[in-house]
């Protein structure tokens, strides 16, 4: 493979490029859906390809392939070149790169019991498994959807300066969705888990207790009621915290959106943008993230950046592109979701750092307000700066104690006023995996963060 990344490097090279990177992958893939004990579809495959991108007079062009042929790469890498040079015709500002150390590594995750090599029949068992788990804790329980998922990728990175990086990484996921049904009333709850690692993973976790759990919060919800609707003070457990901090400000902090003036925090570096109490990261270096990795997809080193400290904007997310754009230095910030899509700035591990208060003296100050857990999806504007999630679970607080769940709830606002109105960071931590998705690519990217507490936050509830 390493004769074969430098032959494509050397044919863009050759035919006018100033700057080339490859990515050659092979993606071992398995997904497995049960619906009520039920396998209902089974996906084994396996891909492979490149990846070519180009600098020639001062525009990208990128390019992919599923065949290796010699042949093949080398018409793909004159279309590529040629491709760059005509869009630069239309560029009124040529594309310059921050200069990084060339880079030469070999990584990799170590597995016992490899995804892509684990018998089909013990994986088919697992989602078998925890169905059955998931339906036996409640005669409610009425319907149940489990996902397993896993890869083992190959991958390497070459770039025309001289980096080499060989990466394998195996990812094992698995979903439940739970339907609980009483009276006339339905309710769901769904979860995930997720482990850089092969299926040696699954012999240590507690599959039945996981998913009784699950279950136990979808008939809980039976009982919710409607919640009110309004500014309350909240408290945001830390799956909904690493949602608002990735999706709310994560994404405001890429330096792609910077340079393009489509983030509520442009130029806004060095400004006081939330409570003193509040301090984010985006963390390529957290061990065993689901976002981590030593370099991101230019070969870059990655980095712990620290993006917001104690209320105070510091930092962007940067590529070679953005970073010489905005006078700063790469962090490593370039992510593809394959050999397929082209590198862009991406987050990896997005999270609020934990601060000094215990949950329950969060709790014990609020005379009324709400208790929001985790996210079932929402939306944000970042050039507008507003957010909209939908709680996963939701409870009320009263006279300084958790009382009735509350019935789909969501929180909204303004990004900017929401981080000046967090009165109480707990010190409590918890990350999260997750799929970030943007110019529709989808990385692994992790969130998380403490629970959180939030005054005048505005609440709404289905009526």
């Amino acid at each position: 493979m390493n004769d074969l990344v430098e032959y494509i490097l050397d044919r863009a090279i050759s035919y006018g490029a100033s700057y080339a990177d490859v990515r050659i992958e092979q993606i071992y893939t398995t997904q497995i859906v049960v619906t009520n004990d039920r396998i209902e579809r089974v996906n084994v495959g396996v891909r492979r390809g490149m990846g070519l991108r180009v600098l020639a007079d001062g525009a990208y062009s990128f390019v992919s392939a599923s065949s290796l042929d010699k042949d093949l790469l080398d018409r793909l890498a004159r279309s590529c070149v040629k491709s760059a040079k005509l869009s630069s015709l239309f560029k009124r500002e040529k594309i310059q790169l921050a200069e990084v150390k060339c880079v030469r590594d070999d990584l990799v995750v170590p597995s016992t019991e490899k995804p892509h090599v684990v018998d089909l029949d013990f994986k088919k068992n697992i989602a078998l498994e925890v169905s059955k788990f998931a339906r036996a804790f409640d005669s409610r329980i009425v319907n149940s959807t489990v996902r397993l998922l896993d890869e083992y990728r190959e991958k390497i990175i070459a770039t025309s300066e001289g980096t080499l990086i060989r990466y394998v990484t195996p990812r094992t996921r698995i979903f439940l969705i739970v339907t609980a049904f009483e009276a006339g009333r339905i309710s769901s709850h769904m979860d995930g888990e997720s482990f850089v690692s092969g299926y040696e993973a699954y012999r240590k976790f507690d599959l039945e207790g996981w998913a009784k759990r699950i279950s136990e919060k979808a008939v809980k919800m039976l009982k919710a009621e409607p919640a009110p609707s309004g500014r309350f003070t909240v408290i945001a457990d830390p799956d909904l915290t690493g949602v608002f901090t990735h999706e709310a400000v994560g994404h405001a902090c890429e330096g792609d959106g910077i340079v393009a003036k489509e983030s509520i925090l442009t130029n806004m570096l060095g400004e006081r943008i939330g409570s003193e109490l509040v301090t984010i990261y985006d963390d390529s270096t957290y061990p065993n993230g689901w976002g981590s990795l030593k370099y991101d997809d230019e070969g870059v080193p990655t980095e712990k950046r620290l993006l917001i400290d104690e209320g105070i904007l510091v930092g962007y997310i940067n590529d070679r592109y953005t970073a010489f754009k905005l006078g700063m230095k790469p962090n490593g910030g370039a992510r593809a979701q394959d050999y397929m899509h082209p590198p862009i700035v991406r987050m990896s591990n997005t999270y609020m750092a934990p601060g000094d208060w215990s949950f329950e003296e969060m709790v014990s100050e609020i005379k009324y307000g709400v208790y929001l857990l985790g996210s079932r999806g929402g939306q944000v504007d970042t050039a507008k700066g507003t957010f909209q999630f939908n709680a996963k679970e939701a409870y009320l607080i009263e006279n300084g104690e958790i009382t009735k769940p509350l019935l789909d709830v969501s929180l909204s606002g303004l990004t900017l006023e929401t981080l000046k109105n967090i009165d109480a960071v707990g010190k409590d931590f918890k990350l999260r995996s997750g799929t970030c998705g943007k110019g529709g690519q989808g990385v692994p990217a992790g969130t998380g963060g403490p629970h959180v507490r939030i005054v005048n936050a505005v609440v709404g509830g289905r009526r």
